[in-house]
């Protein structure tokens, strides 16, 4: 933790005093909190971003969104509207937000909406598609005017909570102790080799409790690049090329095409990052093909650049994973 951070210990006790009497007076009934006449899981983090949202939030569509009449609800971030907005394909990111706009391409058969107001957005949407059955929400974990029905955090292996620490000395939205209200913890990120020691040292430094289940998870890119032709990324990385992110943690994608032994220069932006006309211009006078991620993309689209090529993610469960759907599932009824 760098010096600096670590000197501003003062705002951070007001910062956090901040935070517990916020989370006291919501939990004291003094504001009502809403809560939906269907299934609401939210899937959040204590740490401000970065933790593998949005691939756990595609996972769950992925395995569920053909068996239920599911909906998204995000608040869009990087949008440049607000209020509430109803996400199709043909949406544009800077009007709902690109995470909204790659799931909803991505998932055709999900219901997809951005509300900065939970509450408010969640009953506009079951008011405009009442066959909805359940809402997946993702970072609406401190949203306290929502009630959710279930709780999905996640952590990452490098920076787990125990290892961090409250805003601005650490990257914490809450103390680690707001944990405990989670129904499911997720370490993201972690190594595929990730042996019983470590798992087990995890589960005691979360504090896990016995009403909570804990997974580790590890994050899988695809072996096809998509650009003007599918290509094998085995084939794409044998030459030079640009990686392009936006993204809030691309180490984890730089770290895995330097094993691949690629040879590239990477050319990193804040997360939801507004391109430039000098910045897409800079993008077309570039003589090599360029490497993306797939939030990045939805960004990118409409510059139609032709050299762009994106790299899909997914998550795999390191063990267990028939255990997380059968939760899940039954969060989505509403049996939880």
């Amino acid at each position: 933790m760098a010096l600096w951070r670590k000197a501003l210990f003062p705002i951070q006790i007001l910062f956090r005093t901040a935070v517990l009497l916020r989370k006291t007076i919501y939990k004291s009934s003094l504001y009502k909190r809403y809560s939906a006449s269907v299934p609401v899981l939210v899937v959040g983090n204590l740490a401000s971003g970065g933790t593998g949202k949005t691939p756990m939030v595609d996972y769950i569509f992925t395995h569920f969104s053909k068996q239920y009449v599911l909906g998204m609800l995000s608040r869009g971030y990087g949008r440049q509207t607000k209020g509430y907005r109803h996400v199709s394909k043909h949406s544009r990111a800077n009007e709902v937000g690109d995470e909204p706009l790659m799931l909803a391409q991505k998932h055709a058969n999900v219901v997809v909406s951005v509300c900065e107001r939970r509450p408010e957005g969640l009953q506009k949407m079951q008011s405009d598609f009442p066959n909805i059955q359940a809402f997946v929400l993702d970072d609406a974990l401190q949203h306290l005017p929502l009630l959710p029905s279930f709780r999905i955090v996640l952590t990452t292996f490098q920076k787990p909570w125990f290892s961090d620490a409250v805003l601005p000395v650490g990257d914490l939205r809450e103390p680690a102790t707001a944990s405990r209200d989670a129904d499911v913890v997720v370490v993201t990120k972690c190594p595929s080799d990730l042996d019983p020691a470590t798992k087990e040292a995890f589960h005691t430094k979360l504090g896990i409790h016995s009403k909570q289940q804990l997974y580790f998870t590890t994050l899988e890119y695809d072996t096809h690049v998509r650009g003007a032709a599918d290509r094998p990324l085995a084939e794409f990385i044998q030459a030079p090329f640009v990686l392009l992110t936006g993204i809030a943690n691309p180490a984890t994608l730089v770290s895995f095409l330097e094993d691949k032994g690629a040879t590239f220069a990477h050319k990193s932006f804040a997360d939801h990052h507004r391109f430039s006309k000098a910045e897409i211009d800079a993008l077309r006078a570039l003589n090599q093909p360029i490497l993306t991620t797939e939030k990045d993309a939805v960004r990118l689209a409409p510059y139609k650049l032709i050299n762009l090529y994106t790299l899909g993610v997914r998550v795999r469960f390191l063990g267990d994973k028939d255990n997380f759907l059968a939760t899940v599932k039954t969060a989505l009824e509403g049996k939880n």
